[in-house]
């Protein structure tokens, strides 16, 4: 940091859709960081979105990595582990995206990483770090005895144009669908509450449509239903059943904003980290590499035909 009584500074890694209306909103009303800059191998998409924020914009990532504390990558999997990496030989923290990686391999690199190195590192699943999500998930934990769990996430979004991630359906989500989109959300929720996976199946439906089961090393048994091409958009859930009944995750009301005061707690997270002041239980590396390893395990199903083993 810049002197012991400044907070840290933040750097963007991404100039998407995304980053531009949760990521940078989130760092710069944050009261843990100070926004400083942004970086994109294109200079002119660097200096217009650090212009819209205020903050500078950076083409060389050396240079940016020196210039700030801890790092927000928001880029498409494939990249993202190099930034990941790059980021962690810097001696930074940082906040990662889901999935953090599409490849198991790549994705055990970053642990190794950041773990030799004793670096923080959080992967953004929202509902993992929504203080009202959250709140469920740690009331589910503490509850336990769950038979089973059920997440259904239908949306239309490759066929919105009205959706604000519409635009971004001819990159990297129109090839991995809502398998690697929306599924890291769903696994990771499933895991924290419900335990580590033995078993994966997959079978595909229309489309995008894919059904996913997870047999638990607990017992439990949880479902995943996932797709991006639906003619409409549904109401999701995510459900848990057992001795107590049902329990339903209180949907969320206001997504982006909800989304946006998430990644302020990632980053109230990290900050507290560089003082001393570490905390546990948040989303890390760890769990990112296992949602990882348990959707390849779901492709897998889907073109065999056949259940997974994860031992």
């Amino acid at each position: 940091m810049t002197n012991a009584h400044s907070k840290p500074r933040f750097g963007l890694i991404g100039t998407g859709v995304w980053p531009r209306l949760v990521q940078a909103p989130a760092a710069a009303a944050s009261q843990a960081v100070t926004f400083t800059s942004v970086f994109n191998r294109d200079a002119a998409k660097a200096e217009a979105f650090g212009t819209l924020f205020g903050v500078r914009g950076h083409c060389d990532l050396d240079t940016f990595l020196d210039s700030i504390d801890i790092v927000g990558i928001t880029v498409p999997p494939a990249v993202q582990p190099h930034f990941a990496l790059r980021a962690a030989q810097a001696g930074k923290p940082v906040v990662l995206e889901k999935p953090l990686a599409i490849d198991p391999v790549d994705a055990d690199a970053i642990v190794t990483e950041f773990n030799d190195r004793g670096l923080a590192a959080i992967v953004f699943f929202t509902r993992l770090l929504m203080p009202t999500a959250r709140s469920w998930i740690d009331a589910a934990q503490a509850q336990g005895g769950w038979l089973a769990g059920r997440v259904d996430s239908i949306s239309g979004l490759l066929n919105d144009p009205s959706n604000a991630f519409h635009g971004t359906a001819a990159t990297w989500r129109e090839s991995a669908g809502a398998l690697w989109d929306s599924g890291p959300h769903a696994v990771s929720t499933l895991l924290t509450i419900l335990g580590d996976v033995a078993e994966v199946s997959a079978v595909r439906g229309q489309g995008d449509l894919k059904l996913l089961t997870l047999a638990h090393k607990t017992g439990a048994v949880s479902s995943i239903a996932l797709a991006m091409d639906a003619p409409v958009n549904l109401p999701g859930e995510t459900a848990l059943f057992g001795a107590v009944g049902k329990s339903v995750m209180p949907p969320s009301t206001d997504w982006f904003g909800d989304a946006t005061e998430a990644y302020g707690v990632a980053l109230e997270i990290l900050a507290d980290g560089l003082t001393g002041r570490t905390r546990s239980g948040f989303p890390d590396v760890r769990l990112g590499a296992a949602v990882t390893k348990i959707l390849a395990a779901a492709e897998r199903s889907l073109a065999s035909g056949r259940r997974i083993d994860l031992g």
